[in-house]
């Protein structure tokens, strides 16, 4: 469509009006220029009914959410974003991912449910203080919900055209899963609460409440809305890292000789007895491509969740009137053929600097957004992925089994693009 209509076009999406961005001149025109136009978040009326918008790190708008970014932004650098204590952390999940996947003894198996888990547990150590065992039932049933729930209530959804369709039997088990969800979060807020010492901040929870209780009514997130924003950390967090490390492995397995030279560079710089550490990254400039031509051949946020105009305003010579919906395609820009040779293909080189001694961002490379929404967790995720990846390839070398078909690449679009299912056997080196 773009093709035919250029990088900014209205559509249809179930009655609504909405205008969908696919170029990177007007997203960057659009979330960057004119940031105060397009600051605001479009909320569909399914996320009332799901979970309100109220306390939401994603879908609330003016003062409220400002204050809640702020606050859980400085949270997240103070529990480590970006720092030693987390790489640490990181490492430790990624060891005890790497003794799952060792406990197959090359045998093909499903890699989702663990690489989620150890996704999970890292967002659950910051959020509110606690790892899990990876068969603990009550965390595999959360993680099963939120599987579930980034398939099914993605926009071209049945739900997502007729929203009231989620108060009825159709929906009914979703629903209740939805409700064990928030159960489970409110009753960890309230057992910090009951817990709650002041001079130990634990986890993002006891930041929130240690502002209640400094800050004034206006300054603070109610208690009882608490658990949204740890909600959407919990859910954003573990599904998008845990598909990006998912296509990351599959995308391996289809390129051996890319895995072989990733395998060579940690081998030579890291080996394979010591955790790999975050400056090492400036060292690995071919694991680095790698990673980066992950994210841009397989974006596991294709769409970014829409904003609103806040007011009418002008984008690229059209009229967008207030309230009006913006998408932006993110996986439109990362295959434009106007910024990447060979989009279609997978090379990492393409993110190398002539001499291969470092690595290259490109203006197009936006796997994350633009603009005062960008994901929160950024930094978070970088590290996760370049910790967990590195970790497992010291110690593996990763196969499609041969009785398997070739597993198709295209991927399963829900609120984000996941690799689908597929078996590996992990193979000691």
């Amino acid at each position: 469509m773009s093709d035919e209509f250029g990088g900014i076009m209205s559509i249809n999406l179930s009655g609504m009006k909405a205008v969908l961005l696919t170029d990177l001149t007007a997203i960057r025109e659009a979330f960057l220029d004119k940031a105060d136009s397009f600051a605001d978040r479009f909320n569909h009326p399914l996320n009332e009914y799901v979970n309100g918008v109220k306390g939401s790190l994603i879908f609330e708008n003016g003062k409220g959410w400002k204050l809640h970014r702020r606050m859980t932004l400085r949270a997240l650098r103070n529990f480590g974003m970006g720092k030693r204590s987390l790489e640490n952390k990181i490492n430790e999940e990624a060891r005890c991912l790497a003794r799952s996947f060792q406990d197959e003894n090359g045998r093909p198996f499903n890699p989702q449910p663990t690489v989620q888990n150890a996704v999970a547990n890292v967002i659950c150590s910051i959020s509110f203080g606690s790892r899990y065992d990876y068969d603990d039932p009550e965390f595999r049933r959360l993680l099963d919900y939120i599987k579930v729930f980034m398939e099914q209530l993605s926009g071209p959804s049945l739900v997502g055209a007729f929203p009231r369709l989620w108060f009825t039997p159709l929906y009914k088990s979703l629903k209740n899963q939805n409700d064990e969800c928030r159960t489970f979060l409110r009753g960890l807020v309230e057992q910090h609460k009951d817990s709650f010492d002041t001079n130990d901040i634990r986890d993002i929870i006891d930041v929130h409440l240690q502002e209640n209780e400094e800050g004034g009514a206006e300054e603070n997130i109610p208690q009882s809305l608490i658990w949204r924003g740890i909600f959407d950390l919990f859910a954003a967090g573990t599904d998008t890292t845990s598909n990006t490390i998912l296509w990351g492995i599959l995308l391996l397995t289809q390129y051996p000789q890319v895995q072989e030279n990733v395998q060579q560079e940690i081998d030579d710089v890291i080996g394979r007895e010591r955790p790999p550490t975050l400056p090492d990254r400036l060292h690995l400039p071919y694991v680095d491509a790698t990673l980066m031509e992950i994210q841009r051949f397989r974006p596991v946020a294709c769409f970014i969740p829409p904003r609103a105009a806040s007011v009418d305003t002008e984008l690229r010579g059209y009229t967008i009137t207030k309230g009006t919906q913006v998408w932006a395609n993110l996986y439109a820009v990362l295959h434009s053929p106007e910024h990447w040779k060979d989009p279609e293909e997978f090379i990492p080189e393409r993110f190398l600097s002539a001499d291969g001694k470092r690595t290259e961002t490109r203006e197009a490379f936006v796997p994350f957004g633009a603009g005062r929404r960008i994901c929160i967790g950024e930094q978070l995720a970088r590290m996760e992925l370049f910790l967990f990846m590195t970790n497992l390839l010291q110690r593996f070398t990763f196969k499609i089994p041969k009785e398997d078909p070739k597993p198709n690449l295209a991927g399963e679009h829900g609120i984000t693009l996941s690799p689908g299912r597929f078996r590996i056997c992990a193979v000691t080196r």
